[in-house]
């Protein structure tokens, strides 16, 4: 089959249309989206397998705790990925028509994102070189910048478990964060957030992190509220990974929407712990120097 490679003065490939490539479609920062609410164990001594048995409105939780959700869309997707640099943990997409919404949590509106797809002939410009193959299928697009992956991290062993068996941090070496609740906002309570993070050195320059596929975990979290009071919670957490200025961080942060419940704290040796984190494997994140991109592109 006929091909192109093309190569940078160094010697290093650009890019070989015999492979799969992968164009860079958008970049920007994130926007924030809507927020999802959490749910609350309203009928006690009920199976919790059933939906009908949470609510977003209870006694504890008036008129509802909520996350925040932030990301962005892009239009006629084939096969996206998000690579981002600064923090969230993808927690969906939703496909409407022709356009394709990634949604994050524990993001915000300071987050960059780099979206990639497989290179389409979907943009205008006046100078381009475009490849097909011998079905018509386009195969290389100069006006995407192509996606350049520089190097592939696997995500590090659990943290120490304290004295119930419940690990301090997620990861070893890791540390952890308190987000504290931005308040009631229209009517929603944005509820403070624990999360467990490590970062990564790379090297010199500002990288931009996607993470194939991710795990859960199950956060316990003593927190503060209103009045100097603290309150306990348990609820889900998922797992990311990003980009910063130097390396990559991997991190587990409260998942949109989850269910919450309110244990007695009893058997709880830290302010914040971590369970349920499956240790049979260990993702690895994909990894790209965010600044030889285009920002913001499209």
């Amino acid at each position: 089959m006929a091909n192109l490679q093309a190569f940078k003065e160094n010697g290093q490939i650009l890019f070989d249309t015999n492979l799969i490539c992968y164009g860079l479609v958008k970049s920007g920062n994130m926007s924030y989206i809507h927020s999802w609410t959490r749910k609350e164990f309203i009928r006690q001594g009920e199976d919790p397998n059933y939906g009908v048995n949470w609510s977003a409105t209870t006694a504890i939780a008036t008129p509802h705790f909520a996350d925040q959700i932030h990301g962005f869309t892009v239009a006629n997707p084939i096969s996206p990925i998000a690579f981002i640099t600064g923090s969230g943990c993808l927690v969906g997409t939703q496909v409407a028509g022709n356009t394709m919404t990634f949604y994050y949590t524990n993001a915000s509106p300071s987050t960059k994102f780099y979206c990639f797809d497989l290179m389409a002939d979907n943009m205008s410009g006046t100078t381009f070189l475009k490849t097909y193959d011998s079905s018509g299928r386009i195969t290389f697009n100069s006006l995407q910048p192509p996606l350049n992956v520089v190097g592939a991290v696997q995500a590090p062993g659990v943290g120490t478990l304290d004295g119930f068996g419940r690990y301090y941090t997620c990861y070893a070496g890791g540390s952890n964060r308190q987000r504290q609740a931005n308040g009631n906002v229209g009517g929603i309570v944005y509820v403070a957030q624990a999360d467990s993070y490590v970062n990564v050195p790379i090297g010199a320059a500002e990288y931009a992190a996607y993470l194939p596929w991710s795990r859960s975990c199950q956060i316990n979290d003593l927190y503060p509220a209103a009045g100097g009071f603290s309150q306990f919670a348990v609820y889900s957490g998922s797992e990311g990974a990003y980009g910063y200025n130097g390396g990559i961080t991997f991190m587990f942060g409260a998942t949109g929407g989850t269910t919450t419940t309110r244990p007695n704290t009893s058997g709880y040796g830290s302010p914040v712990s971590f369970s349920n984190i499956p240790t049979d494997r260990y993702p690895v994140a994909l990894v790209i120097k965010s600044d030889n991109y285009p920002f913001p592109f499209n």
